[in-house]
């Protein structure tokens, strides 16, 4: 690669803070704006000491793991990359991966399309839900078209906007908080309420790692990357921590957490404390949200795709660039097929999206478990690589991303685990039926050995 990132028609325009903002804003959505009323409901009060104490704690040692891989291997694929670097590119390990993180992107941030659509219907009740979903689907597949420059600008601005309205609405929450409602603090109990809660709060915060898919359009990887995921897990911590703390200390928990729709428990909370005023500033700040998220979920699929089939994954129709955008154009029509389907979930029945978002959660914590130990595998067998941002406090640091997130994991459900293990069961079989020969026959086209490259 000559250093613009011409080896997959990509240029190198993203800056540092344009990728601190795309990593903040692609994961202040609907998993906190709801997962929050999940967590009420099972600890209290209780609950935000897990924002403060798990969300913080996973998240800025995610970054840091994130921060040396993505450094060392500064590549568009991100986990898949590094995965590679270990099992090799031929490895059915490798691939599998790549189809993971591809999945938990998939369902994790596409699942966003159906709050938009909620809140597009909220604030224009002639709109149907799933017509605004889709409409929300044609405006971001329009945007990523016209290049990752122009996207990652708007998702910027998505990022200026939630700071912004998340910090004033803390302000205000601080003010006027009421000490007397943390007096039941922790009325289900107290560890195993807390752990409880870990799926509704780790959705809350995965996503920023998207970053790492960018790093062959940031203009200065190596430095920016680990920067970028540090300061986006900087902001969520402080963010998500404060917020919950001002939500159980405005309105009695009681009030909001059993609620389980798209614009509740957030808009519950604002009516609350503004009456109509508080609901319409709470759910434009969800709805911005729930945009940014998904134009994060485009910009991530979409070179999750090409990056895998840039080494003949995919079909070689997969790896054309636009000549003037510069954005794969395969992929972005194959990533909006995947939110199209997602888009129209509620039609078939009220809990299916919210099932696609747990099973993001698999995804997420399963690619964050990979990284850790990949990070610890690269430390003992090659200490010799070079090493531009090493990961702070190690070895503990990759093991408590592996604890958190398989702790995670348990706690998201047998059903959910199942139907995530059967999706791994479908990358296998997709693996052996169609991937694998479609390597093959990129490898003798290139002239490269099958194995050792």
């Amino acid at each position: 690669m000559d250093g613009k990132g011409q080896e997959l028609g990509l240029a190198r325009v993203v800056g540092r803070v344009a990728l601190t903002l795309t990593a903040y804003a692609t994961v202040v959505a609907s998993g906190f704006m709801i997962g929050i009323g999940g967590t009420a409901s099972t600890a209290g009060p209780l609950g935000t000491l897990s924002y403060w104490i798990f969300g913080g704690i996973s998240t800025f040692a995610t970054a840091f793991v994130f921060g040396e891989l993505g450094a060392m291997f500064p590549k568009s694929g991100g986990i898949w990359e590094y995965t590679k670097q270990v099992f090799g590119k031929d490895s059915a390990i490798s691939y599998m991966v790549g189809w993971m993180y591809w999945f938990a992107l998939a369902f994790g941030l596409n699942c966003e399309i159906v709050s938009a659509g909620y809140y597009t219907n909220w604030l224009i009740p002639a709109i149907p839900q799933w017509v605004g979903g889709l409409a929300v689907v044609i405006v971001f597949l329009a945007l990523n078209y016209f290049g990752v420059r122009l996207s990652s600008l708007v998702e910027a601005g998505f990022g200026v906007i939630l700071i912004t309205s998340f910090s004033i609405f803390i302000a205000f929450g601080l003010s006027h908080l009421k000490p007397e409602l943390f007096a039941d603090f922790a009325p289900n109990g107290t560890v195993l309420p807390l752990l409880k809660t870990l799926p509704y709060v780790v959705i809350a915060f995965c996503g920023f790692e998207i970053v790492t898919t960018m790093a062959e359009e940031s203009v200065n990887p190596e430095r920016d990357i680990p920067r970028a995921l540090i300061g986006a897990a900087t902001f969520l911590t402080i963010l998500f921590g404060s917020f919950s703390t001002v939500a159980f200390g405005l309105v009695p928990w009681k009030e909001w957490s059993l609620y389980t729709s798209t614009t509740a428990p957030l808009l519950s909370i604002g009516s609350a404390v503004l009456g109509s005023l508080g609901v319409a500033w709470l759910a434009v700040q969800s709805y911005a949200g729930s945009l940014s998220t998904i134009n994060g979920g485009v910009i991530g699929q979409v070179r999750m795709l090409y990056a895998m089939a840039r080494e003949g994954w995919f079909p070689k129709s997969f790896t054309v660039v636009h000549p003037k955008h510069r954005v794969p154009e395969v992929p972005l029509w194959i990533t909006g097929a995947s939110m199209l389907i997602i888009a129209l979930l509620p039609t078939i029945s009220e809990t299916a999206w919210t099932w696609a978002a747990f099973l993001g959660v698999f995804g997420y914590a399963l690619i964050y478990i990979i990284a850790a130990v990949l990070l610890i595998y690269l430390r003992v067998t090659r200490p010799d690589l070079r090493r531009p941002f090493r990961c702070p406090g190690y070895p503990v640091t990759p093991l408590l991303v592996i604890v958190i997130f398989g702790l995670t994991l348990f706690y998201s459900g047998r059903e959910i685990n199942i139907v995530g293990a059967l999706w791994a069961l479908a990358g296998i079989v997709f693996y052996f039926v169609a991937a694998r020969p479609l390597r093959r026959r990129w490898l003798a086209q290139n002239n490269f050995a099958e194995e050792g490259k």
